[in-house]
C-alpha cells in the first residue's frame, strides 16, 4: 500500500487527529467569507483567512455569484444554488477521497452529481405555501476503487464511511442519494437507499 494513496498524506492525518483528540486546544476551527454585492445579481465573496487551533492562517480567493439572464442576471457566474451544490459535492468529495485513504483504499476516479428543484412560487413570496427551498436535494455518486482494492463496500449508503462522509454536509432538506460504485471490467451497481442491496443496471 503506497504511503499517500489518493494523494492523502496518512500518517500526517493520523498524527492530526491524534493531536486533535489529545488537545482540547486543536479542536477548533473557524471559517469566514465576507460577500459584497458587484450589481444587478451579482455577488463577489472573498476568502481571506481561517483560524485551525486558534491560530489564524491568511488566504486569498475570490468566488463570485451571478443570475442566470432568464433570472434578470448577466448569466457571468455559477448561481448561489449551483454552488451551494458544488460546495456540497466538493465536501462530500474530500470525505469520501480522505476516509478511502485511511482505510487504504486508492480511488481510480470520484464524481458527484447533484440535482434539486425549486418551486418559484415560494422564492418569489407568492404562495406562502409553498417551501421557498428545496423539498429534496439528490446526489449520485460514482465511486472507481482501483482493481483489487479491498473494503470498497465501506462506501455504500448503510455503511459507516459513507455515513461518517455524510454527517459533516447533512442539512435539514430532504436529501436522497443512490450510490454507483464501478469496478473494473465495468461492473456498475446500483444500491437504494432504502435496502442498501446490489442491483445490477
Amino acid at each position: 500500500m503506497t504511503d499517500n494513496p489518493n494523494g492523502i498524506d496518512v500518517t500526517a492525518l493520523q498524527q492530526f487527529a491524534m493531536g486533535v483528540a489529545e488537545d482540547p486546544s486543536k479542536r477548533s476551527a473557524r471559517f469566514n467569507v465576507k460577500t459584497k454585492w458587484a450589481g444587478q445579481t451579482r455577488s463577489v465573496a472573498t476568502v481571506s483567512h481561517y483560524s485551525l487551533g486558534g491560530l489564524e492562517h491568511q488566504r486569498n480567493f475570490e468566488i463570485a455569484a451571478d443570475e442566470p439572464t432568464e433570472l434578470l442576471g448577466q448569466n457571468s457566474a455559477p448561481n448561489p444554488q449551483e454552488l451551494l451544490m458544488a460546495a456540497l459535492n466538493a465536501c462530500l468529495t474530500v470525505g469520501y477521497v480522505v476516509n478511502a485513504a485511511a482505510m487504504g483504499i486508492t480511488v481510480h476516479s470520484l464524481e458527484i452529481e447533484t440535482d434539486g428543484e425549486l418551486d418559484l412560487r415560494g422564492f418569489l413570496g407568492l404562495d406562502e405555501s409553498v417551501n421557498p427551498g428545496y423539498d429534496e436535494v439528490s446526489y449520485v455518486v460514482r465511486l472507481t476503487p482501483t482493481p483489487r482494492a479491498t473494503g470498497w463496500k465501506n462506501f455504500t449508503p448503510s455503511s459507516p464511511g459513507h455515513r461518517s462522509t455524510w454527517r459533516t454536509s447533512q442539512r435539514r432538506s430532504g436529501w436522497s442519494r443512490s450510490w454507483r460504485s464501478s469496478r473494473p471490467r465495468s461492473l456498475q451497481a446500483y444500491l437504494p437507499v432504502d435496502t442498501g442491496r446490489p442491483q445490477l443496471p
